[in-house]
């Protein structure tokens, strides 16, 4: 009887020790399932590292368009657009929330009706297909930049008083009993004011409207992780960005408060360092939005002066709307879509009609001059390159000569990888740089197409000599690129940890 007792008791603790041993089994699984899935979050969707943006765990160099009325162009097939950007590579478009340039033609994020809006009622199919815009570009892997507010047709009168454009903001288009021009005709800088003190008939303000268009887009899109938000195109128009910073200040703090979504500022100007110092120092602001080729043909040289007081201030820099690149300017704006990366950016051309995209040819030839961009950058661990050291000094100084004189920009991991840059006039000067002792490989590419046009290698003992390829193959226009890689380094996964967390 004791016997048959004390093989019951045993069998009873072997009984909990599996019990045990089967609970805690279960708890390291979840455990690890938990960690697993919190690991798949942090590499899910849109995130920054440093200045650069990352796309589900990995460094992704961005190009795209600027197609403000894609989404909300009820004649245009968007997901015939969307396929066709990843036919040539491109990751990244741009729309507006509000397209006031298409008066009636195009849906308005209020409700509309007798050629008046309601800025008290949201357009139900107005978001539904934005919604479905949004959803089709990210099923594609496509990023889309969000920009909130466009308001530069507020700085002009014949804008603000158009019986075409019909500006929702006009008392003389909308139901809602406001606003009213200012003494020049339009409504700027009276727009950028937080007290702006006029009452709608049912008691509200600029500044509640402002926050209700905001909290109404992040609410309808803030849940996609391919989406990030730029506060206002082309800020501050015509006004005095001495004056109204605080406006576009405020609402990038309040959306960044809003959502994990990242959220840009516009900051250009080409006098000084502009608006830039406004918000270079700002947590909340994760990247800094420019136009500096809208209006002119800048070389790499002049944008990187430009950009380089912002080049150590850990923000992401995007050119995210170029001057006009059809026929002879898709030259000069290949030329400033390589200088801005080549100052550590991003850059996206500007399509000012998106239906031409299903059927110009010179569409076609502006993509598959941003797909050569964005395939010789990706070759490169770029994330790990910058045009300037920790100082700020640029690494330009490295080069002594080369092709075309002095035209020439560098942005470099010094003793790992080079990509220098030369445009202007041709001549065969092979290219002195100062590389550490080692042995290294290039190679020459022509921006145009992606074509090598001469490779090799060079055993440097502090100083490298590169031959430069025939003037015949390459334009002074667009310019040449070599890139330059030590014998030591290979290219490691592209699998980073982003700064910001987006779900």
């Amino acid at each position: 009887m004791l016997e048959i007792r004390s093989q019951l008791i045993r069998i009873d603790a072997m009984k909990k020790v599996q019990y045990f041993s089967t609970v805690f089994a279960m708890l390291l699984a979840l455990i690890a399932l938990f960690f697993s899935a919190a690991e798949a979050q942090i590499g899910t969707g849109l995130q920054r590292s440093g200045r650069w943006f990352t796309y589900d765990g990995q460094y992704k160099y961005l190009v795209g368009f600027d197609t403000q009325e894609l989404a909300v162009d009820p004649s245009i097939d968007y997901n015939a657009v969307l396929d066709k950007f990843v036919q040539y590579g491109i990751n990244k478009t741009r729309i507006w929330i509000y397209c006031w340039f298409g008066g009636e033609a195009f849906l308005s994020p209020w409700a509309y009706a007798n050629g008046k809006h309601d800025l008290n009622q949201w357009n139900a199919t107005y978001w539904q297909r934005v919604r479905g815009f949004i959803t089709a570009a990210k099923n594609r892997n496509i990023v889309v930049e969000v920009t909130i507010f466009a308001a530069n047709n507020l700085d002009n009168a014949g804008d603000w008083a158009s019986t075409a454009f019909r500006s929702a903001e006009n008392k003389a288009f909308n139901v809602n009993g406001v606003f009213s021009a200012n003494a020049s005709g339009h409504f700027i800088p009276q727009y950028f004011n937080l007290d702006y003190p006029a009452l709608s008939n049912t008691g509200k303000t600029l500044r509640d409207y402002q926050q209700a268009l905001i909290n109404k887009t992040v609410t309808e899109l803030g849940g996609f992780n391919n989406v990030y938000f730029e506060i206002d195109n082309e800020f501050p128009n015509s006004a005095n960005i001495d004056s109204v910073y605080p406006w576009q200040q405020h609402w990038a703090n309040y959306v960044n408060s809003s959502t994990p979504r990242l959220v840009s500022a516009h900051s250009d100007r080409w006098s000084g360092t502009g608006g830039i110092k406004y918000f270079w120092n700002e947590a909340y602001i994760d990247i800094m939005n420019f136009h500096l080729t809208r209006s002119r043909r800048p070389s790499p040289q002049e944008l990187s002066d430009f950009f380089h007081n912002a080049q150590t201030k850990n923000k992401v820099l995007s050119n995210n709307e170029s001057g006009d690149f059809y026929g002879a300017d898709l030259d000069p704006q290949t030329l400033a879509a390589w200088g801005v990366f080549l100052s550590g950016g991003y850059f996206a051309l500007y399509e000012d009609d998106s239906s031409r995209i299903l059927t110009h040819p010179d569409w076609v030839a502006g993509a598959k001059r941003l797909k050569t961009l964005r395939t010789i950058v990706e070759s490169l661990k770029f994330w790990n390159m910058s045009p300037v050291d920790a100082n700020g000094n640029e690494y330009d100084s490295l080069i002594t000569q080369g092709p075309s004189g002095t035209n020439k920009q560098l942005i470099a991991k010094p003793g790992s990888e080079y990509l220098a840059y030369f445009w202007g006039t041709k001549t065969t000067t092979p290219v002195k740089i100062s590389l550490p002792s080692g042995s290294y490989a290039y190679q020459w590419y022509d921006p145009r197409d992606g074509k090598l046009l001469l490779s090799g290698a060079i055993q440097s003992t502090g100083v490298g000599n590169i031959a430069a390829p025939a003037t015949t193959v390459w334009s002074e226009v667009v310019g040449v690129a070599l890139v330059i890689r030590s014998s030591l380094d290979t290219k490691a996964p592209n699998a980073p940890t982003g700064l910001r967390v987006v779900p």
